[in-house]
C-alpha cells in the first residue's frame, strides 16, 4: 500500500520529503515530550498548591472555631470553681465584657439562667461594646446599654419587650445536645456579617440543668483570611456546609443578600461570580449531594474550554460542625511559560522546515531537471510527435539514459507505424462485425414482436370465441366438449408462444420480478387439484406435502413460482407411468450452499446420483449478495415481515435422465432422450424454470437416475407476510346484463383485424352498449370528433395511422381528456407497456384479453356498473345433482372452520346455522354445497357426519 502510494508521487515531493520528515518528527518529538513533562509539572504544581492551600484553611479554621468553645469552657471552669454563679448573672457583666475585648473576632459572650435571666458582652465592628442584659424582675423585656471604657453601664441603647431566652433556638439546641456544639449559621442583625454560636449547657453536681454559655463568632474575618490566601494569579477558595449555602469567599462577594429590609443566605449555586458558581455547579453535577463527598477529592474540570483544578477537603470538628473547604485555580495560571516555550518551539520548527524545503527543492532540481526532459520528451512521442529528441551535455547516468531514450524512440517509430497498419485493417474488420450484430439483434427483436403480433391476434379471436360459446345453454354436451378441446388446445399453444418470449427476454435481460403477498397454501392446493385427475388418469399417487413451519402468507413473484411448480409437475407426470410423483415445501435453515448430512432419495439405490448444480448467469438487480445469502429488499417495512429461503423439491419414480444428459438439460430447445421418445414438449420449460429460480435469488438442482426417478430441487427467497397483508380472492362471476337506470354507453372498437372487433362486438353489444367500429386511426379520429364515444378500444398497430398517432391527437384536445382510451396490443415486451401509457393511453390490456378483464376496465374508467349472474345457480345448472355422489374428498378440500361450523349445525339442529353455512360452502365450492343442500333436504344428516369423520380422519 504504502509502495504504491510512493509511486504516484512526483519525484521531487520524494527527494524533498525526508529532509522534512526528519526535522519534523525531531523537533515535533522534543516538542511533545516538553510539553508532556510540562503538562506533568502542572499538574504536580497543581496539585501541592490546592494541598497546601486547603490545609492552611484547614488548620486556620481548626483555631478559628476553637477559640469559642475554648471561651465557653473559661466560663464553665469558673463556674465550677465557683467563682461565678448561675444564679447571679449580676457578678458576670464585667467578665462577659472583658472577653469580648480580648477578641476581636467574637462578636458577643452570654450567660443564661433556667429562671430566664441572661447577660451578653457585645462588641460592634465599629470598636464600642455594649451590656445586654434580661432579668425576670424586670420582665424578661431585653435591655442593652452603651459602656465605658470600664464596661459600666452608661445609657440604654435598645429595650426589646418580652424577650425569653430561654424560647431562643441556641438555647433550646444546647439543652437538646446536653454538651458543647453549634448553633445553626445566621445572618447578624447588626453587623454585615453571618454569625455561629457556640453552644455549651451548664448542670449542677446533682445533673440538673443551670443554664448555657454562650460565645458568637463572626464568619467575615472568614473571608478576610481566604482573601489573604494567594492561589495562583486568579484561583479561589471558598466554604460551603453540605446543604451547599455560601458561608466564606476570597472573593469581594457577601455571603449574604439584601432583599428589602431583609438578609438572607444563598446557595454557592446562585453566586454571582461566574467562576465561583460554575465551580459549584460541576460539583453538584458530579456528586448530586454535597453529603457523598467522604473525602479530600482532586479534580480537574473546564470553564469555557479552559481547563481548571479543584481541590474539596471535608472539614469537622467533633461538635456537630461538617464543612467543605474548596479551592480551584485555572490551569493557565501555571502554563503560561509552558505556552511561551511551546510557541518558540513551533517557530523554530517552521524555520528549520522552511530549511530544509529549499535545501530539498535545490537539490530536486539537480537531479529531476533532466528527468523532466526525459518525460516531456516521452509524453511528445505518445502525442505521435516521432522526431523528438532529448538534447543532454551530462555524462553521468542521466546523460547514458538520454542517449538511450533517443535511440528506444526511433525504433518506437518505425513498430508503431507498422502497428497502426494493422490496427487500421482489424478497426474494420470490427466495424463490420458489429454491424451485422446489430442488424441481428434488430431483426430478432423485429421478429418477436412480428410474432407476437400475428399469432396472439388469431389466439385471441380463438380464445375469446370459445369463452362465448361455453356460455352457450343450447350446445349439446358433444358441441362442448368440442368447444373445451379448441379453448385447452388455444391455451396450449399460448403457453408455447409465452415460453418463447419468456426465454427470450430472459436472454435479453428484460425480465423482472413483481412480488406479490399471496397465500402459499392456496397456491399449492391449486396446483394440487390441477394436477390431481391427471394423476388419477395415469393410476399415481400425488403427494403435497409442506413442514408444519412454512408460513402460509408470504411476498414473492407468485405467477413464476406457480410456472416454475407447472412446469415441474408436468415433466414428472409426463414421464412416470407408476408409482408416484411427491412435492416437497419446507423452510430453509441451513447455509443455501451447504448440503445436509444423510440426505438422499426415497430409494437408497439412488444414493450414487449426479447432481447438476444451476449455475446463475443473470444480473438480479433486485437481490444483493452477502456471503452465502442474498438479501432481497422488502416491499414494505412491516415491522412482521422477514426475509428466508423455501426449499422445494419435486420427486417422481419415473424414467430418470441418464448423468450424461443432465448437463444439456437446462438448455434452451435440448430434450433428453426419453423427451424426444415421447415427441412432446419444446425444450423450454426448464431452462426457463432455472431462470426464473436463479431471478428470484436460489439455485435449481437436479439428482436422477436412469429407470429409478428425478428429483429436481431449488429454493427461493421470500418475505414473510400478515393475513391482513392478502387480498381476497374475488369469485368469477358472469356479467349477465348491465345495472338499470344508466345512461347508454357509446363505445369505439378500433382495431384492423375484422375478428378482434367481432369479439367485442359480441361480449359488448348484448349487453346493450351502443358500438361503432374503425379499421385504422384515421376513422377512429373521424367517428370519436362526430359521435364522442365514452370509451375507445383501441389497437396499437394498424395500416394508415397507428394507434399511438390517434391518442396522441385525441387526447391533444380538451375535449379528448374526457374520452377514455385503452390500449389492445399483442405485444408481450414489458418497454412497451411505458410507450403505449406515454402516448396518452389511460390502460394497457395484451391478447388474448379474458371477457372479466374487458368488464372490469370499462368499470374502472367509465364507472360501467353490472349485474351478475349467480354462480350457485350457474354451476348447479350444469350438474344434476343427482349424478355426483359426494364423498369425503369434497371436505378435505374445503377450510376447517367451514366444515366445523357445519358438523355443530347438524349436531345441535340449528337450521339457520345450516343454511348459513351452506352459503358460506358454495363461495368455495357450488357443486358441494348443492350436493350437501340435497341431503339436508332428504335429512341425510348422517351421511353428512359420516364423510365429515372420514375427512377429518384422513388429514
Amino acid at each position: 500500500m504504502v509502495s504504491k502510494l510512493l509511486d504516484k508521487l512526483p519525484l521531487r515531493t520524494v527527494l524533498i520529503f525526508p529532509f522534512v520528515l526528519q526535522i519534523v518528527g525531531a523537533v515535533g518529538l522534543v516538542g511533545d515530550l516538553s510539553f508532556r513533562n510540562g503538562q506533568k509539572a502542572v499538574n504536580n504544581l497543581a496539585s501541592q498548591l490546592m494541598s497546601e492551600v486547603s490545609l492552611r484553611v484547614e488548620q486556620n479554621l481548626q483555631v478559628y472555631l476553637t477559640t469559642p468553645h475554648l471561651i465557653n469552657q473559661t466560663k464553665l471552669d469558673a463556674v465550677k470553681l465557683g467563682l461565678l454563679k448561675m444564679e447571679n448573672l449580676s457578678a458576670w457583666e464585667k467578665y462577659l465584657w472583658r472577653q469580648v475585648q480580648l477578641y476581636p473576632y467574637i462578636n458577643f459572650t452570654s450567660v443564661g439562667n433556667e429562671k430566664g435571666d441572661y447577660r451578653s458582652g457585645e462588641q460592634l465592628s465599629n470598636g464600642s461594646r455594649t451590656m445586654n442584659v434580661i432579668e425576670k424582675s424586670t420582665g424578661l423585656n431585653f435591655y442593652s446599654y452603651n459602656t465605658n471604657e470600664r464596661g459600666d453601664r452608661t445609657t440604654v441603647a435598645t429595650v426589646v419587650k418580652n424577650f425569653d431566652n430561654r424560647q431562643n433556638t441556641a438555647y433550646k439546641k444546647a439543652v437538646k445536645v446536653g454538651q458543647p456544639t453549634w448553633s445553626s449559621v445566621y445572618i447578624s442583625l447588626l453587623e454585615p456579617t453571618l454569625i455561629i454560636s457556640a453552644l455549651q449547657p451548664v448542670y449542677s453536681d446533682k445533673n440538673q440543668l443551670e443554664g448555657g454559655l454562650f460565645a458568637a463568632l463572626r464568619l467575615d474575618h472568614l473571608g478576610i483570611f481566604l482573601h489573604s490566601l494567594k492561589v495562583g494569579k486568579s484561583g479561589q477558595t471558598f466554604i460551603i456546609d453540605r446543604q451547599g449555602t455560601l458561608l466564606a469567599t476570597s472573593t469581594p462577594e457577601k455571603p449574604f443578600r439584601t432583599k428589602g429590609n431583609e438578609r438572607q443566605l444563598f446557595k454557592v449555586e446562585e453566586s454571582s461570580n461566574p467562576f465561583t458558581r460554575s465551580t459549584a455547579k460541576y460539583l453538584t453535577a458530579q456528586y448530586q449531594k454535597f453529603d457523598l463527598i467522604k473525602k479530600a477529592e482532586l479534580l480537574s474540570f473546564e470553564i469555557n474550554h479552559k481547563r481548571h483544578f479543584l481541590k474539596v477537603l471535608p472539614f469537622q470538628d467533633g461538635k456537630g460542625l461538617d464543612w467543605l473547604i474548596v479551592v480551584v485555580v485555572p490551569e493557565a495560571d501555571f502554563t503560561a511559560e509552558i505556552d511561551a516555550n511551546t510557541r518558540t518551539a513551533v517557530l523554530l520548527c517552521f524555520a528549520a522546515l522552511g530549511v530544509a524545503v529549499a535545501i530539498g527543492i535545490l537539490t530536486s532540481r539537480w537531479v529531476t531537471n533532466p528527468i523532466l526532459s526525459l518525460n516531456a520528451a516521452a509524453k511528445n512521442i505518445a502525442k505521435g510527435e516521432w522526431d523528438t529528441t532529448v538534447e543532454s551535455e551530462r555524462s553521468d547516468e542521466l546523460g547514458e539514459l538520454a542517449k538511450s531514450f533517443n535511440s528506444m524512440a526511433q525504433q518506437l517509430q518505425q513498430s508503431f507505424e507498422t502497428l497502426e497498419n494493422r490496427v487500421q485493417e482489424r478497426t474494420a474488420e470490427l466495424a463490420v462485425a458489429k454491424d451485422k450484430a446489430e442488424v441481428a439483434n434488430q431483426a430478432k427483436s423485429t421478429f418477436l414482436a412480428n410474432m407476437s403480433h400475428e399469432l396472439r391476434s388469431p389466439l385471441n379471436a380463438i380464445l375469446g370465441f370459445s369463452q362465448l360459446m361455453t356460455r352457450s345453454r343450447t350446445l349439446s354436451p358433444e358441441h362442448q366438449e368440442n368447444i373445451s378441446i379448441i379453448s385447452s388446445s388455444g391455451e396450449h399453444l399460448l403457453t408455447l408462444i409465452n415460453n418463447v418470449l419468456d426465454l427470450s427476454k430472459i436472454e435479453s435481460g428484460r425480465t423482472t420480478l413483481n412480488p406479490k403477498k399471496f397465500d402459499l397454501y392456496r397456491l399449492l392446493n391449486d396446483l394440487e387439484d390441477m394436477f390431481e385427475l391427471k394423476a388419477d388418469d395415469k393410476q399415481l399417487q400425488l403427494v403435497f406435502d409442506r413442514s408444519p413451519d412454512v408460513p402460509q402468507y408470504v411476498e414473492a413473484d407468485d405467477v413464476k413460482l406457480r410456472q416454475i411448480l407447472i412446469n415441474l409437475l408436468n415433466n414428472s407426470l409426463k414421464f412416470t407411468h407408476e408409482g408416484s410423483v411427491a412435492v416437497r415445501v419446507s423452510k430453509q435453515s441451513l447455509d443455501r450452499n451447504q448440503q445436509v448430512e444423510g440426505e438422499n432419495f426415497a430409494h437408497p439405490e439412488l444414493s450414487q446420483n449426479t447432481e447438476s448444480p444451476a449455475i446463475n448467469g443473470l444480473n438480479i438487480s433486485q437481490f444483493s449478495h452477502s456471503k452465502n445469502q442474498i438479501i432481497a429488499t422488502p416491499s414494505d417495512d412491516s415491522a412482521s415481515a422477514f426475509s428466508f429461503f423455501l426449499h422445494f423439491e419435486v420427486e417422481d419414480t419415473g424414467s430418470g435422465i441418464a448423468t450424461n444428459e443432465l448437463d444439456a438439460i437446462f438448455e434452451p430447445f435440448v430434450q433428453t432422450k426419453t423427451g424426444k421418445d415421447s415427441q412432446e414438449g419444446t425444450g423450454l420449460g426448464l431452462p426457463i424454470s432455472r431462470k426464473f429460480v436463479e431471478l428470484m435469488g436460489g439455485k435449481m438442482s437436479v439428482s436422477s437416475a436412469v429407470g429409478k426417478g428425478t428429483n429436481f430441487k431449488f429454493d427461493i427467497q421470500v418475505i414473510a407476510v400478515n393475513a391482513a397483508d392478502i387480498e381476497s380472492p374475488k369469485p368469477s362471476r358472469n356479467v349477465i346484463a348491465l345495472v338499470p337506470n344508466q345512461h347508454t354507453y357509446r363505445i369505439l372498437i378500433v382495431d384492423d383485424k375484422p375478428l378482434n372487433r367481432q369479439l367485442l362486438i359480441k361480449i359488448l353489444y348484448p349487453l346493450g352498449f351502443e358500438i361503432k367500429e374503425a379499421t385504422n386511426g384515421q376513422e377512429a379520429i373521424e367517428i370519436w370528433n362526430s359521435w364522442e364515444p365514452h370509451l375507445i378500444w383501441m389497437d396499437m398497430r394498424m395500416p394508415v395511422m397507428d394507434g399511438y398517432e390517434a391518442t396522441q391527437y385525441i387526447k391533444g384536445t380538451i375535449k379528448g381528456q374526457a374520452t377514455a382510451i385503452i390500449a389492445l396490443t399483442a405485444s408481450v415486451l414489458e418497454e412497451e407497456r411505458a410507450v403505449i401509457l406515454s402516448a396518452g393511453c389511460d390502460a394497457f390490456m395484451r391478447k388474448p384479453f379474458r371477457e372479466a378483464d374487458i368488464f372490469d376496465a370499462m368499470h374502472k374508467h367509465i364507472g360501467v356498473r353490472y349485474i351478475y349472474e349467480d354462480p350457485g345457480q350457474t354451476n348447479l345448472s350444469a350438474i344434476k345433482e343427482g349424478d355426483r355422489a359426494m364423498t369425503a374428498a369434497d371436505f378435505v378440500k374445503l377450510p376447517e372452520p367451514l366444515v366445523s361450523d357445519l358438523k355443530l349445525a347438524i349436531l345441535n339442529a340449528d337450521t339457520d346455522v345450516i343454511d348459513s353455512s351452506i352459503e358460506q360452502i358454495r363461495l368455495k365450492d357450488a357443486v358441494t354445497a348443492g350436493a350437501i343442500a340435497n341431503c339436508i333436504e332428504n335429512f341425510e344428516y348422517d351421511k353428512i357426519l359420516k364423510l365429515i369423520s372420514q375427512a377429518i380422519s384422513h388429514e
